[in-house]
């Protein structure tokens, strides 16, 4: 007779870290907040563009929990990408970067996802931060 798995231990359930998409155009702070987001242990994955952010969302929506994108993103900007979580994957956490403030039309869309607006130049400490405050629960992932 098979016997049913001994639950009587205290399990603990580690989930895979969260994923962050990063989408800018500026390919020296892509790569800067790509290895920042990665030495703080989260698997990151980076779009050159507002076009390939979509496309990348598109592949694998369920497994991505937060978008960093620049507001001023080629071709169209951040809107698309933003409208596209609203729709799609409102659950995703969104962090807008900008070097001027936000108009108000974007503003209003950064607000509508719940998201976080970073204005640039930021340091590190606030990307990192900014992603927790989005993350569900800090620590539940292995970081206690």
């Amino acid at each position: 007779m098979i016997q049913p798995p001994d639950r009587s231990y205290d399990a603990r359930v580690v989930s895979i870290p969260p994923r962050i998409l990063i989408a800018d155009d500026e390919s020296q702070l892509l790569r800067v907040l790509v290895r920042v987001l990665e030495q703080q242990g989260y698997t990151v994955i980076s779009a050159p563009d507002g076009k390939a952010a979509v496309e990348a969302l598109r592949g694998a929506p369920e497994a991505i929990d937060v978008v960093v994108i620049d507001a001023a993103i080629d071709p169209e900007g951040a809107g698309p990408v933003l409208e596209w979580v609203a729709e799609e994957q409102p659950q995703i956490g969104v962090i807008v970067t900008s070097g001027d403030q936000l108009s108000d039309p974007l503003r209003s869309r950064v607000l509508a996802n719940d998201g976080i607006f970073l204005l640039k130049p930021f340091l590190p400490k606030a990307l990192v931060q900014a992603v927790e405050g989005l993350v569900t629960e800090p620590g539940q992932w292995g970081d206690e």
